[in-house]
């Protein structure tokens, strides 16, 4: 058995799937296997993965395409290894990452999931950033303050080449809902979490890439995401102590809902009134498009209160996270 399984789930990978495969081949530990999943690709992808010779390779040829996570469930069947690292055939592996990686779930047996950092990220969590307290959460958070550092903080482990797993944990708990296309990971790590917890690797150990082909865009060309963080939004509010809906209701709305005005804004004036209409409407939890319109400059300037939503909910965190450990 391998001492790490990578997981790369592909969908016209080219030009980029060779870079993240030649990150795995230079990395120091060699231990490992690559499991790959192609998803249908229409363009040289199946070629290129035709000429890969390395017997630790193993490459799975989808007939029908299994949707992003649909894919990433039949990949976490796949891995061999008791843990598993997930890289998007678009991103990279920084040298020494799997080592430490694995080190890292090694010493944490209790993890089912983990996130390590993008090259990059950890500037953004310098003092004085608005995601500054971000950076100050616990390596370990307990299950019982998972669901509010999720609400709190979103996904919190981020793009999906920033996440290790144990693959059987994660698939008891169900693997990801494919009901959620757009926002799997979202709801799928913040479920496993609720069970086991989660650590945060504070280490930048992947590169990932930003284009204009990558899924996250292609996939939310007409909001599509919108409707699905409205349903998560609405599952939260059921989970967190009932003491701190009204103040998450308030970081909601100014973190969540009104960083997409711009958005909505660029496609009013491009004449899709229907699609800037609809991102106003349908809001959770009663919240009103005037509430989001007024809470725009407060997100965009990092005004007082959006800061004091996020610090008094740390706290909370702490508090929540400190009686667990």
């Amino acid at each position: 058995m391998p001492r790490i399984s990578i997981l790369m789930p592909v969908y016209n990978g080219m030009p980029y799937i060779p870079e993240a495969v030649e990150s795995v081949l230079a990395q120091d530990e060699q231990d490992w296997e690559l499991v790959i999943s192609d998803n249908g690709s229409t363009d040289s992808t199946r070629h290129y993965l035709s000429t890969l010779q390395d017997p630790r390779i193993r490459v799975h040829l989808q007939q029908a395409n299994l949707g992003v996570f649909g894919n990433l469930n039949f990949l976490l069947a796949q891995a061999q290894a008791s843990i598993a690292k997930i890289l998007c055939a678009d991103d990279k592996l920084l040298p020494g990452a799997l080592a430490r990686i694995a080190a890292f779930m090694e010493e944490r047996p209790w993890c089912a999931v983990s996130r390590c950092l993008g090259l990059g990220n950890k500037q953004r969590y310098q003092h004085d950033q608005r995601w500054q307290l971000e950076g100050e959460l616990p390596v370990r958070i307990y299950p019982a303050a998972s669901w509010l550092v999720f609400a709190t903080f979103g996904n919190i482990v981020g793009n999906l080449s920033r996440a290790a797993c144990r693959p059987q944990l994660v698939v008891e708990q169900g693997g990801f809902d494919q009901g959620f296309p757009y926002a799997g990971d979202y709801e799928g790590w913040m479920r496993v979490a609720a069970m086991h917890g989660i650590a945060l690797q504070n280490d930048e150990l992947v590169f990932e890439r930003r284009h204009a082909a990558q899924n996250t865009i292609l996939s939310n060309r007409r909001n599509e995401s919108f409707a699905q963080m409205t349903k998560l939004i609405e599952m939260l509010a059921t989970k967190v102590p009932p003491s701190d809906l009204a103040l998450l209701k308030r970081r909601w709305t100014i973190h969540f809902l009104a960083p997409r005005l711009p958005r909505l804004a660029r496609q009013a004036m491009a004449g899709e009134y229907g699609l800037a209409r609809a991102g106003l409407s349908h809001l959770p939890l009663g919240i009103s498009p005037v509430a989001m319109i007024a809470a725009y400059p407060i997100f965009k300037f990092n005004l007082p209160p959006a800061r004091a939503t996020t610090r008094t909910l740390f706290a909370r965190i702490l508090a929540v996270n400190g009686r667990q450990s």
